[in-house]
């Protein structure tokens, strides 16, 4: 599948041989990071769809994405890019071939759950036309922060 989206970065399905570099991003990003052991199943579940972006110019992985496609709803369930790498737009990357390729497979509707303090990827959610729909209290047992629930509709967002 490799897709162009810029001179610098490509995005690829994500493989076993990634998740050492996954892993790297996931624990710099996240106060509860997803176990190795957890990556290895979403790879192996049949119903995951896992992306890696990857820089041209020395091949390392600068974010990644994993998401389940359960009929025509789809659940974002983790998407990180590394520190270093943040404000290059590699999450929108991401998040647009992601749901390019999910539409393609039958995907109508786009879920995830955001840290209601992370206003940073609420933002990118909002620029691609997710809106909120609910809150789960105290989702987050790590901070006890509450989580924003976020839906997109195909047809409700730019068309990426």
């Amino acid at each position: 599948m490799p897709e162009d989206f810029s001179p610098e970065a490509e995005i690829e399905e994500m493989t076993e041989t990634d998740l050492p570099e996954v892993m790297g991003i996931e624990r710099r990003s996240f106060a509860a990071p997803w176990s190795t052991k957890l990556f290895r199943e979403t790879l192996s579940f049949p119903l995951s769809v896992s992306l890696v972006i990857r820089k041209k110019v020395d091949k390392k992985v600068a974010g990644y994405a994993n998401f389940y496609l359960i009929g025509s709803e789809v659940q974002i369930l983790n998407i990180a890019v590394a520190p270093a790498e943040r404000r290059r737009g590699y999450a929108t990357m991401l998040l647009g071939c992601a749901m390019r390729l999910l539409r393609k497979r039958g995907a109508e509707e786009f879920f995830l759950e955001v840290r209601e303090g992370n206003a940073d990827a609420i933002g990118l959610y909002r620029k691609l036309g997710f809106k909120k729909v609910g809150r789960r209290q105290k989702y987050y047992t790590e901070t006890n922060e509450d989580a924003l629930v976020m839906h997109l509709k195909v047809g409700d967002g730019p068309d990426r």
